[in-house]
């Protein structure tokens, strides 16, 4: 099976009895249908399952609620229990636990208000805020070009720079400052990072990450916006070969290879 489609599914012969509730329409309604081809009894094929569980009845109006009320993740409740799962560590009481649960609730606010008063947020808090992290270059890498904005996560390999990639990257560095006198010799080594975090905390990899680590994720691909005359911008698609570290004029600038 291609590891771009995702995992497998489990021998249903050996671990039918620990299926758990997505493996089952999986199985009925994505592999069954070529797996039991022209495997079934013919007796069997112009009979029903005499009984069923109700999750499976809901499978035949999944078409007719993307239709009703638009796609499943916008009517889920998928919010509410996660939310009942925060809530539930919160009562204790069995012979009120609603009384319980608001007094609970009622605690945590309060406590978190004490952090708006100086003296006691000194006081309180200050073994508990998170210190700051100082990351070695390897595992994490930012821009100062960029205010920090971006970073660059491992794994990371020290490379030089091919005949290919040498003259892509001049015509960056002269679309950059417009100007070719100053591009002609630049540095042949550079860093080739796997993966960028960006300033809204989003992770996106690239297709070297992808191939060193056998993932099944195909998050390699995204749109970019080009600028053209600094004026028309032009939205395209891409795959993120990978990310790099270049040193120019003595500062290090950051690429994607796409």
């Amino acid at each position: 099976m291609p590891s771009d489609i995702g995992c497998p599914s489990h021998n249903i012969v050996k671990y039918s009895a620990g299926f758990k509730a997505v493996e089952w329409p999986n199985w009925i309604i994505l592999f069954s249908l070529p797996l039991l081809k022209e495997r079934l009894p013919q007796r069997l094929k112009s009979k029903r399952l005499p009984a069923y569980l109700i999750s499976f009845h809901y499978l035949l109006h999944i078409g007719d609620c993307i239709e009703d009320l638009s796609p499943c993740h916008r009517f889920w409740q998928l919010p509410i229990e996660r939310y009942c799962e925060m809530l539930i560590p919160l009562v204790s009481s069995r012979k009120l636990p609603y009384v319980n649960l608001f007094n609970n609730v009622l605690l945590q606010e309060r406590f978190k208000y004490l952090q708006l008063l100086p003296k006691y947020d000194e006081k309180v808090f200050s073994n508990f805020k998170e210190k700051e992290k100082t990351w070695p270059p390897h595992r994490v890498i930012s821009s100062n070009i960029y205010d920090r904005m971006y970073e660059f996560y491992s794994p990371c390999v020290s490379c030089k720079l091919t005949k290919n990639v040498t003259m892509k990257l001049k015509q960056c560095y002269a679309a950059i400052f417009q100007n070719t006198r100053d591009i002609r010799d630049i540095e042949e080594n550079y860093i080739k990072y796997g993966k960028l975090r960006t300033k809204d905390g989003n992770i996106i990899f690239s297709k070297w990450w992808k191939n060193e680590n056998d993932s099944s994720q195909n998050n390699y691909c995204d749109a970019i916006n080009l600028t053209i005359n600094d004026q028309q911008e032009e939205e395209i698609f891409c795959q993120i070969e990978y990310f790099m570290i270049h040193m120019f004029q003595g500062e290090e600038r950051i690429f994607a290879y796409v």
